[in-house]
């Protein structure tokens, strides 16, 4: 295969990385809390072999990664005593079933059969420590407090544990919402929570369907480009076939 074919197919295969990663930003463009996801590429300089010392490297698109647009979504007002959005760079922890400690910016909580304060896929919210929230069966009146306090009927029951990040990049997304971190976050400063409101997505419905056209159009001249190349090849091989039988 000659460079320009491997240069186009590498450049396909970063397409279709953006591709997949546009379609599943429209596809939450509705979720709560859910933050668009970019990739990132970088040149890759393929040094020639020893049998090809007189040839130039190759530069191809080395696909190294992703990161999240870090603006906050709009937080709109649901009126839901178990709906929460947070006001500033925090995240709410969460326990998976697993025991390992994720978080998310989704407040869409709801309480389970437990009566305790979980996720929409069922994992338990935490409070300082790991410990869940749990929810007194029967509470008629239910308040957290902008620093995550929560009471039923006057009485404490717990606390939503919201934690901040240096690097907001540093969280790697594990879908449903939530984020797996390699360091531990710190106890907020900067945050403040807001019952009865939930933040929504900070996906650009529009923008994101103009990046989807842009990357198909790219995609389909990579293609051309390549199948410019296979019929030259072809048409160069035909030729020197007619030379040599003649």
């Amino acid at each position: 295969m000659e460079n320009s074919l491997y240069v186009g197919l590498s450049r396909q295969l970063v397409l279709d990385h953006a591709m997949t990663m546009v379609a599943n930003n429209v596809s939450n463009a509705n979720t709560p809390g859910y933050r668009a996801q970019n990739p990132m590429f970088q040149e890759y300089i393929a040094k020639a072999g020893a049998s090809y010392k007189d040839q130039d490297p190759l530069s191809m698109v080395y696909d190294m990664g992703q990161y999240d647009t870090t603006t906050p979504g709009t937080i709109q007002l649901t009126g839901g005593t178990y709906d929460i959005a947070l006001n500033g760079p925090g995240f709410m922890e969460v326990m998976t079933p697993s025991g390992q400690v994720q978080y998310t910016r989704a407040g869409n909580f709801t309480v389970n059969a437990s009566n305790e304060l979980v996720t929409p896929s069922g994992f338990k919210v935490s409070g300082p420590g790991g410990n869940p929230i749990s929810i007194p069966a029967g509470a008629k009146d239910v308040v957290v407090t902008k620093a995550g306090e929560i009471t039923a009927d006057g009485n404490a029951v717990g606390r939503i544990s919201v934690v901040e990040f240096d690097n907001l990049q540093d969280l790697k997304p594990e879908g449903n919402g939530l984020y797996s971190a390699s360091v531990a976050g710190r106890p907020a400063t900067e945050t403040e929570v807001t019952q009865g409101a939930l933040e929504g997505s900070n996906v650009n419905a529009v923008q994101e369907m103009t990046r989807m056209i842009d990357i198909l159009r790219t995609y389909q001249s990579t293609m051309r480009m390549m199948n410019n190349e296979h019929e030259r090849q072809m048409g160069a091989i035909q030729k020197l076939a007619r030379t040599t039988s003649a």
